[in-house]
């Protein structure tokens, strides 16, 4: 019988079941660190000098889980801005999150910083809905959303599309598929569906064992589906090598996606929760986590990870892309795209 969760605020686990579904539609009810938010009032701050300021955004920024150790914004803000100086270095960061009035005071520097940064906001909600393919009846893709996923296994899979376009789906392959249609067929297929988002139909795969991008902790990356602009959502494959002990750490918005191969632990606050493949998981916003593995084979990772993100900082923009940024008509143009090319 087909489950339904409703917008979990810790970390969801599930064995891949037929019908199971995990919605992240609406935005989550109001968690602990919605509660600290509001009780904070940075106004009796207001008199008080750089030193002081940056004193009591440190220990407000552990005390509503952003940071774990001591003075981790007063060197983040230094180190961002190159500035030793407080006074300068928080001038330097202000300005570089957005405009700020000639007159502002180091004061109203911190607090722009704190709420650009999401220190005192819920982040940005972004409904997204997690299924799992039951062979019995077709999965249906509806108008309006972007339908990524991943085919676990399965022989005779095919996405068909309400036009009369019909897809082979084999393992280990991957889709975006922003118009309406269906999953059919028998076998084990993820769809994570980014609601009231339209992006561009992709094909890809077979994911491969290793990735192309260094992450954290020795740990590497493959952006399966990028984002086509700037913001958009995309689809990753993380990769974790044997005697990983991954730092902890949190995502402005909600990681959803499946295990490929291999097994570990995810650490969390709550527990640690067994990962092993087929496990289907989402990860709310701001929830601190940490990935461990034990032995693994030394030609593959011990824990290969499907995640997708509903959004990014990162992907072109009409000022900012490869047609445009290789198009040479003034020699600026040669400049740019060099000191770009030198930068990577």
């Amino acid at each position: 019988m087909s489950r339904m969760i409703t917008g979990p605020t810790s970390f969801v686990v599930e064995d891949y079941a037929p019908g199971l579904t995990i919605d992240f539609a609406d935005p989550p009810r109001t968690t602990d660190l919605d509660r600290l938010r509001e009780g904070v009032d940075l106004e009796p701050w207001r008199g008080l000098d750089t030193e002081a300021l940056l004193g009591r955004a440190d220990a407000l920024c552990r005390e509503l889980d952003v940071a774990e150790r001591p003075g981790d914004l007063v060197a983040s803000v230094r180190r961002f801005t190159g500035a030793s100086d407080p006074t300068e270095a928080l001038a330097r960061a202000a300005a570089a999150l957005g405009e700020v009035p000639d007159e502002a005071t180091p004061f109203d520097h911190l607090r722009a910083i704190l709420d650009t940064t999401g220190v005192l906001s819920r982040p940005d909600h972004h409904a997204v809905r997690v299924r799992c393919h039951d062979p019995a009846a077709p999965s249906r893709l509806d108008a309006g959303h972007t339908h990524f996923g991943y085919v676990l296994d399965g022989d005779a899979l095919t996405l068909t599309l309400d036009d009369g376009r019909r897809y082979p789906l084999y393992p280990r392959t991957t889709f975006c598929v922003p118009e309406p249609g269906a999953v059919e067929g028998a076998g084990r297929v993820l769809v994570l569906s980014r609601l009231g988002f339209r992006g561009a139909f992709t094909l890809g795969g077979p994911v491969e064992p290793w990735g192309r991008l260094r992450y954290i902790d020795g740990c590497t990356d493959t952006v399966l589906v990028p984002p086509v602009k700037l913001g958009d959502p995309c689809l990753n494959a993380l990769y974790f090598p044997a005697h990983t002990e991954q730092t902890q750490h949190t995502h402005p918005s909600l990681r959803a996606g499946v295990v490929i191969d291999g097994r570990g632990v995810c650490k969390t606050p709550g527990g640690d929760h067994a990962l092993a493949p087929g496990k289907v998981f989402l990860l709310p916003p701001e929830c601190w986590h940490a990935f461990h593995t034990a032995d693994g084979d030394r030609d593959r990772a011990a824990l290969t990870v499907l995640a997708f993100h509903p959004d990014s900082d990162f992907g072109p923009t009409d000022d900012d892309h490869p047609m445009l940024n290789r198009t040479y008509v003034r020699f600026l143009h040669r400049l740019r795209s060099a000191a770009r090319s030198a930068r990577a």
